[in-house]
C-alpha cells in the first residue's frame, strides 16, 4: 500500500479526480519512537473482525486500518505496532 486509505487518522486528497481519506504516516516513512528505536512503515494492516453466520465463522474486513507493520532499522525485525505510536514519532 502507497497510503492508507479510510484512515481513521486522515488528510482529505484529490487522487484521480476523487477525493479520498488519506492516511497522515506514509508507507516508507523512517521514525524515531520515543524509545529511541528507529524504524521504517512497511505496510498498513486492514482491520479483520470475526462473525458468526449460518452456523460458521467468517472474517469481514474493515477499510481503513490503524495497525501498521514496521521494521527495526537495527535489526531488520518485523513486527505490527498501533498508529498512535507512529504518530507521536519524530522523523529520522
Amino acid at each position: 500500500m502507497i497510503r492508507q486509505y479510510n484512515a481513521p487518522r486522515f488528510t482529505i486528497r484529490q487522487i484521480g479526480g476523487k477525493t479520498r481519506k488519506v492516511g497522515t504516516v506514509p508507507t516508507g516513512a523512517i521514525l524515531r519512537l520515543r524509545t529511541g528505536m528507529k524504524i521504517r512503515v512497511e505496510a498498513w494492516l486492514p482491520r479483520d473482525y470475526a462473525t458468526y453466520q449460518r452456523g460458521a465463522f467468517t472474517t469481514k474486513r474493515i477499510a481503513g486500518g490503524h495497525v501498521a507493520l514496521v521494521r527495526r532499522l537495527s535489526d531488520n525485525f518485523v513486527f505490527p505496532i498501533s498508529d498512535i505510536f507512529l504518530l507521536l514519532a519524530a522523523e529520522a
